[in-house]
């Protein structure tokens, strides 16, 4: 197979990919944020309910990804993704998997701990080492946004059974 051949399918395949899941996020958001109270005074219910972010995300994507699509005959330089070593596939896909397992374990442990593990875990593995400085902001962010979200914008983030 031609370089040009593999590159428009794989760089057409992600998009579409992209454009499929996009859809998925837009139909299922509403399941993401069931039940969560979300009231900012002097807004309409319509314009920040719960679900309005996750959409316009998911909206968002799929835009991005039909861009891509629309304009990928006109790249004619090397597709990056093609020429990339397998140590920078490693971080992607550890990346991946620790996204995935923030996902994942939230409803089970709450955002706090969830988040403030993620951060240090995902810091770690980045090779950052300044632990004087990590541990306290780990900690303090997920908190803080806790507090931001809780009492600020009147939604609940997931507990678990840590908090």
């Amino acid at each position: 197979m031609d370089y040009q051949r593999a590159r428009y399918l794989t760089e057409g395949g992600l998009a579409l990919l992209l454009v499929l899941l996009g859809a998925v996020l837009y139909i299922e958001a509403p399941s993401f944020v069931s039940g969560w109270a979300f009231n900012i005074p002097g807004t309409t219910d319509v314009a920040l309910a719960p679900v309005f972010f996750p959409r316009l995300a998911a909206i968002l994507i799929v835009l991005a990804a039909l861009g891509v699509l629309l304009t990928m005959r006109m790249r004619t330089g090397p597709l990056p993704l093609l020429e990339t070593g397998k140590e920078a596939y490693r971080k992607s896909i550890a990346g991946l998997a620790g996204i995935t397992a923030l996902i994942v374990l939230v409803p089970i442990t709450g955002f706090v701990v969830t988040s403030a593990v993620f951060v240090i875990l995902a810091a770690a593995l980045g090779g950052y080492r300044n632990w004087l400085v990590l541990i306290p902001v780990a900690i303090a962010a997920p908190l803080i946004l806790w507090f931001v979200f809780r009492y600020g914008l009147y939604v609940g983030l997931p507990h678990g059974l840590l908090f």
